[in-house]
């Protein structure tokens, strides 16, 4: 069965990418931590060995950064987060049998996670990877299921729960993985990885 992951990141344009995080370090030093995950995060998910990887890009599909990687990269489709990823799983799953999806600053996850993210479609419809803040930092699917996507409260600490209660309800065959974090602030950093600090004082706005 063929395997794919889907990596969602934003392309590199200044004052657009890891906002949160510029506000305490600046809009240029945010910037140069969003490529430093992108890097990671694109580094971890071809060791994985999967099938296939490529990007979905949201602000410029063009960017030369993203290109950077020799990856296929594709614009995202849709407003809405959820309508975008739905959108991607579905493109993914008319090519592979086993699709997940990852963002570009899932900074905690590393390719043996991600081999058994893809495992665990040979056994469930739908895998997900939950996040410490009440997120989950990787979705993935052997079968279109556009009902996880729909009325979730995107960007909000309940995101993992009511996407755990359409799986209930629906009574959906899925697998939750080991909890893992993601980077928006620089509390995360100092918290989990302040080697992405390193050499950025002269880049401070």
């Amino acid at each position: 069965m063929s395997t794919l992951i889907q990596i969602f990141a934003k392309a590199a344009v200044l004052g657009h990418v890891k906002t949160r995080l510029a506000h305490e370090v600046g809009a240029v030093a945010a910037l140069e931590i969003h490529r430093r995950l992108c890097r990671k995060v694109v580094e971890q998910a071809r060791a994985a060995r999967a099938d296939a990887v490529e990007i979905w890009a949201a602000l410029d599909a063009a960017d030369p950064f993203l290109h950077s990687f020799q990856l296929p990269v594709h614009e995202q489709q849709g407003r809405e987060l959820g309508t975008r990823m739905d959108f991607a799983l579905r493109h993914g799953l008319a090519r592979h049998q086993r699709v997940i999806l990852i963002g570009a600053d899932a900074y905690s996850l590393h390719a043996t996670y991600l081999q058994n993210a893809l495992l665990s479609l040979q056994n469930c419809n739908v895998v997900i990877g939950p996040a410490l803040d009440g997120g989950y930092v990787l979705v993935g699917a052997r079968k279109s299921s556009p009902a996880i996507f729909r009325d979730i409260p995107w960007g909000t600490s309940d995101v993992m729960a009511a996407t755990l209660d359409v799986m209930l309800e629906k009574m959906m065959s899925f697998e939750l993985l080991a909890e893992r974090w993601d980077i928006d602030t620089l509390a995360d950093i100092h918290h989990h990885a302040p080697e992405l600090l390193h050499g950025l004082d002269q880049l401070r706005d």
